[in-house]
């Protein structure tokens, strides 16, 4: 079993927990330390949110966050700063268990992030070379299939808008 194939494994079993609508606990940060994140990977937390909508994360910081999350078996998601295709593409790529996804204000919100993270029957652009496809040692088939079955995307209902169209 390579690395990638361990990560999708614990994945897939927070994806289970969140739909089986489980209480999980986890926490938002907001600190691009991954060695904070490495301690708070054997607290007993079910996952932690790195905040790139509200905090400083660059790109580097963030890669390096989720790397220490999944070395310690701590499922990330990440809250985006947006949810144009191509922030929900870099935290993938990145090896993110999944997303958070700000101001979905609408169902074509919704569809279209979903579309932007999957492969099939959406529009993610495939690469294998990244860390969610463990450096290319993950065939083809395998990471499409995996990141479909197990990428977790969440959508925030913060707008009068969403709460409006939710009631309609």
């Amino acid at each position: 079993m390579c690395s990638s194939d361990l990560t999708f494994a614990m994945s897939a079993s927070f994806r289970e927990q969140v739909r089986d609508r489980q209480r999980l606990t986890g926490t938002f940060f907001k600190t691009a330390s991954y060695q904070a994140v490495e301690v708070l990977a054997g607290s007993g937390l079910d996952f932690i949110v790195l905040d790139a909508e509200h905090a400083p994360f660059d790109r580097n910081q963030l890669d390096v966050c989720l790397m220490a999350a999944r070395a310690g078996g701590l499922p990330a998601l990440v809250r985006i700063p947006d949810d144009t295709p191509r922030s929900v593409l870099d935290v993938l790529d990145m090896g993110a268990t999944g997303l958070l996804v700000p101001h979905a204000r609408s169902a074509a919100d919704v569809q279209r992030v979903r579309a932007a993270a999957r492969y099939r029957g959406g529009v993610r652009g495939f690469s294998n070379s990244p860390r969610a496809g463990g450096y290319g040692r993950t065939p083809m088939l395998a990471h499409v299939e995996a990141s479909d079955r197990e990428s977790v995307v969440v959508c925030q209902i913060e707008d009068r808008e969403a709460g409006d169209a939710i009631r309609s």
